[in-house]
């Protein structure tokens, strides 16, 4: 969809914005499914982080869906769901999981893919602004990686010191769940969303699969070069945005988590999946929930 939508975090802490919120939402929904009556409404790491904080009230969260349940120019109805860490990384990896199968990185046939066998060799890798995820096996693990941390650090102090300073932050917090060689041999990762991106950035895309030794060096050059890059712009950190550091401090925490899997593995960034005649599958939480949700032949949702 190319319309905007605020935060849902904004919404649930200042009720007076509802109005236009509500009107985002129709919006978008119209342009995706016009004729949808069940809309699934999703809340992942950023307002998980401010529900566990108590910067968002369980009795903001009641406020919200009470919103949601009464508003009557609403022309579905709306399901909200609060996503744990592991539900993220479990439907993720559904979607990943999907994806490969489909256009052919994995042998269906062959392949024990489900998010309890211990026996798979398909793992799930995505990162975005507030967390990190990773699946396989089995195991999950949602990392507070804090992306826009290293943005904001980058804003404050310079692309060197805001680097240095988020390398360690991120660091701590992957050591401290990513034991060395997790995940075991012969694991091919599905690399997706903003981890993706960064992997296809740095040249890793086009549906190449790239041992995971590999990918750390090609990700440590890119990210020496983006540095490089912006040491040419100067001393005015003015000149920044978030966004000029935010491929930067992804890449850092790439590194960080592909340096804990066993090195025979490898890994295969993509943020779409295209197959047949112009069909195209974003791997993404919403469409894993999807394929939960119909293999268990619930209502089907737009998400």
């Amino acid at each position: 969809s190319g319309s905007y939508i605020s935060a849902l975090h904004t919404i649930m802490r200042c009720p007076s914005k509802s109005t236009k919120w509500l009107q985002q939402l129709i919006e978008i929904v119209k342009e995706v499914d016009s004729e949808a009556t069940q809309v699934l409404l999703g809340a992942t790491g950023g307002v998980r982080d401010l529900i566990s904080s108590g910067e968002i009230t369980a009795k903001e969260v009641e406020r919200f869906q009470e919103l949601l349940a009464t508003t009557t120019e609403l022309p579905f109805k709306v399901h909200l769901l609060i996503l744990s860490g592991d539900d993220e990384a479990k439907y993720e990896f559904v979607s990943a999981e999907y994806c490969a199968n489909q256009c052919g990185f994995v042998d269906a046939k062959k392949q024990e893919t489900t998010t309890t066998t211990s026996y798979c060799n398909l793992g799930l890798l995505s990162s975005g602004g507030m967390s990190s995820q990773i699946f396989v096996k089995g195991v999950s693990h949602c990392l507070q990686t804090e992306v826009k941390k290293g943005n904001k650090l980058g804003l404050e102090h310079g692309m060197d010191k805001g680097k240095a300073a988020f390398h360690k932050h991120a660091k701590e917090v992957i050591e401290l769940k990513l034991p060395k060689n997790f995940g075991g041999e012969n694991v091919l990762y599905v690399a997706i969303e903003s981890l993706a991106g960064v992997g296809e950035k740095a040249g890793m895309g086009s549906g190449v699969v790239v041992p995971v030794v590999e990918a750390i060096e090609i990700l440590t050059s890119f990210i020496e070069k983006k540095t490089e890059e912006d040491l040419m712009l100067g001393e005015d950190v003015g000149e920044r945005t978030w966004k000029s550091y935010f491929h930067v401090m992804t890449g850092i925490v790439g590194r960080l988590i592909l340096e804990r899997l066993h090195p025979d593995s490898k890994v295969l960034f993509a943020r779409e999946f295209e197959f047949g005649e112009d069909h195209i599958l974003k791997p993404s939480w919403p469409l894993g929930h999807a394929i939960e949700k119909l293999i268990h032949e619930t209502v089907p949702c737009t998400v």
